[in-house]
Formats: C-alpha cells, structure tokens, sequence
C-alpha cells in the first residue's frame, strides 16, 4: 500500500512539475474545436448558398468508415505531438533533477531510485498517453455535437451513424487500448530516452540522437550492413503496418480477421486500412513486441543504476 501511495504522489508530483502533459493536449484540442466552429459556419453559409448538396441518408459502409477515420485521424495528430511531448520529457526528466540538484533532496525521502525512475516511466507510457485520450474525447464530443447540429439543419440527421457500436464508442476504446500497445512497443526507445537522461551532463538532445546515428554510419562504413537502421526505424514501421491491415464489424466486435464476437455481416468484407482491436491484439503474438520489452528494461535498469550511482551534475 505504501507502495501504491508512492507511486500516486510521483506521478501528482509529475503532472504538477510537468504542466505541459496536460496544457499542450487541451490547447490541441481547443484548437480543434474552433476549427470545428469555422467548419459549422462554412458548411450552413454553403448550404444556405445552394453550394452542396448532402443526400439525407448518409448511413452506408463509406459512411460509417468516414466516421472512423476522423475519429482516428484527429488522435494521431494529437499522438504525434504527445510522442514528442513524451520523449522530451523523458529525455530532460532525470537530468534537470541532477542539473538542479534537487535529486539529493529526493534521495533523502524515503523514496527508491527504482520507485523514482519507473515513475517516470509510468508518466511517459500512461499518464501522458492518458491525458491525451482524454483531450481527445472531449474535443471529439464537442466537435461531434456541433457538426451533428450543423448537419440536422441542412436536413441530415447523422446520431444513428455515430453511436452505433461499430463507430465512436468501439473507436475510443480501440484507440485506449492502441496506446497501450504503443506504450508497448516503444518501451525501448523510453528506456534510451530515460537512460540518456540519467548519463549525459549536458546536450542530453544531441546524444539520444547522435549515439544511435554514429553507431548505424560506424556500422556500414567500416562493415557494409545496416542492421542497426533496419532494428530502430524498422521497429516504428512495422507498428503502424500491423496495426493498419484489420477488419471489423458494424453490429460486434472483431478481434481478428474471422474471428469475433456478435453477428458479422459482411458489408465489410474486403475493406481494411482502419486499426481495429483484431490487428492491435496481434501485435502481442510479435517476437520483435518482446525483444524491445527486454532491451527496454535493459536500458531502465541501466537508468536506475545511473541515478543511484551518479547523482547531481
């Protein structure tokens, strides 16, 4: 239990020391949402001026994946920034506290350096991503409202589209659980990030990039592969391919090609390219999802070691 508590006060602690984990979300999302507002007053002035001309029925399979992509499309934008907020963040987190000294003051609580380190972590591959899915339901809501008001005085009612079960609410779940497998399987590059942090005296930026870089042009200047290249960016890739090549369902849910839960018509047969929860549950089945589980643990333990053994700067 004290354990437990530890780990809650770190991660306040973060938030509170960190405000752009939540500040930098909800100004995407505000963003958003005005966004959306000029999209609610061109579409009713385009209306009113004759311009387009929207069929009232709009429930059709195009439809329904025209829901999902947007869904989909606007989380990865704020992914985008999140996974860049994530790694400056862990790339600066354990050096400031040596840079400022206040990792003595930390070191005097009764508090590990395994605790301090994986808390951390925690905040970078749940808190962050978190926060984000929050910001991102909320705009999504908001945005959502507006364009389904937008949309019913042009004559086109769009709430039986949105709330089926196979489009908003199965979406933001499929997106929750898409960010714990992104966690997943990008814990080796938070372990270098985290481990960079806890080694570097300064210029922390310059060596998280550069020491992979010169080991990939050392590796094929002076032995011609490029295995290096090939694990780190061949890693990032191949996320975004396993989890862009599902299928689903529109009355249940798929959680493989064939294979699910509920009544599968077949509307959807041949149609792939939106991540669903069948091509994210394969990712687990990945020998590669493992292998950087390990090397990522390899790196915090190396974190862990650095922040015990090397203190302020």
């Amino acid at each position: 239990m004290n354990t437990m508590r530890a780990y809650s006060a770190l991660a306040k602690r973060e938030i509170w020391e960190h405000k752009s984990l939540w500040i930098v979300p909800a100004v995407i999302g505000c963003l958003g949402i005005l966004f959306a507002l000029y999209g609610f007053g061109a579409l009713l002035l385009a209306a009113h001026q004759g311009m387009i001309n929207i069929n009232g029925d709009i429930t059709g399979v195009n439809s329904i994946e025209g829901v999902r992509a947007f869904i989909f499309g606007s989380a990865a934008f704020f992914n985008t920034v999140m996974l860049f907020m994530v790694w400056f963040y862990l790339m600066d987190t354990l050096h400031a506290d040596r840079k400022d000294r206040s990792v003595l003051f930390w070191k005097s609580l009764p508090l590990s350096d395994t605790t301090t380190v994986l808390s951390k972590l925690f905040t970078g591959m749940v808190t962050a991503p978190a926060l984000m899915l929050a910001a991102v339901i909320v705009t999504e809501i908001i945005t959502g409202i507006l364009f389904i008001i937008a949309l019913s005085l042009i004559g086109v009612n769009i709430l039986p589209l949105v709330f089926q079960p196979g489009t908003i609410i199965l979406a933001w779940i499929t997106l929750a659980f898409a960010l714990m497998v992104q966690s997943l399987w990008l814990i080796p590059f938070f372990g270098w990030f985290l481990l960079c942090s806890a080694w570097a005296r300064k210029l922390v930026l310059a060596w998280t990039v550069l020491i992979p870089l010169g080991a990939m042009l050392v590796e094929r200047l002076f032995i011609g592969t490029h295995y290096l290249f090939n694990a780190v960016f061949g890693h990032l890739g191949k996320l975004f391919t396993l989890v862009m090549s599902g299928h689903y369902s529109v009355n249940g849910v798929t959680i493989g090609p064939g294979i699910g839960f509920g009544e599968k018509p077949d509307v959807f047969a041949g149609h792939s390219g939106l991540m669903t929860l069948g091509s994210l549950a394969r990712v687990f089945a990945q020998p590669e999802m493992w292998i950087g589980a390990v090397i990522g643990a390899v790196f915090v333990a190396g974190a862990i070691w650095l922040r015990r053994n090397r203190s302020e700067i």
